[in-house]
């Protein structure tokens, strides 16, 4: 069933005309891939603060306000073009275990924001308001590190996977076995 979905997906007029494209698909990868280091490197900058490790001379709240336009910005475009790029070769992502582990690095992504939104992100200006950074708070950062770069690293080993040869043989696209 996911994989009939991912088939309508890819075969859709406009994915298709991605994936054949000359100029177009590099310039989508090119923006997804600018958009992954701007918000990459906004929640790096967020979580070092989280930690205690970096802009100690800031305010938490003005590093998590300060950068949080900039943060929605970044991934809603990354997000975009990521689908783009997924749907327009969809059917390849399928047995593709990097895929999933992405997939299912970005749920937890999720239910981490689900979790630390409301004591950490909605209220950086608690945080300080304490003698120290919560544990909460260095608790999300870290999270947030090790999450975002497994995101990172699964999203960009899946360029490498190369499916197994059927029982000892190439099989190229559109060949039939016997």
């Amino acid at each position: 069933m996911i994989l009939e979905l991912f088939r309508w997906l890819q075969s859709l007029s406009f994915m298709t005309f991605i994936r054949e494209s000359g100029l177009e698909y590099p310039i989508v990868m090119s923006t997804h891939l600018a958009c992954i280091a701007m918000f990459g490197g906004l929640i790096v900058i967020t979580d070092l603060r989280l930690l205690g490790w970096a802009f100690q001379d800031k305010p938490i709240a003005d590093i998590v306000n300060g950068l949080r336009w900039w943060k929605r910005v970044g991934f809603v475009i990354m997000f975009a073009m990521g689908f783009t790029l997924f749907g327009s070769k969809a059917s390849e992502y399928y047995p593709n275990p990097y895929f999933w582990v992405k997939m299912f690095c970005l749920l937890l992504v999720l239910i981490h924001a689900i979790v630390f939104r409301p004591s950490v992100y909605n209220h950086p200006e608690q945080l300080d308001a304490s003698p120290v950074i919560p544990t909460r708070a260095k608790l999300a950062g870290a999270l947030s590190l090790i999450l975002w770069t497994a995101v990172l690293c699964n999203g960009r080993l899946i360029g490498y996977y190369e499916p197994p040869q059927q029982r000892g043989r190439v099989v190229s696209v559109g060949s039939a076995s016997k």
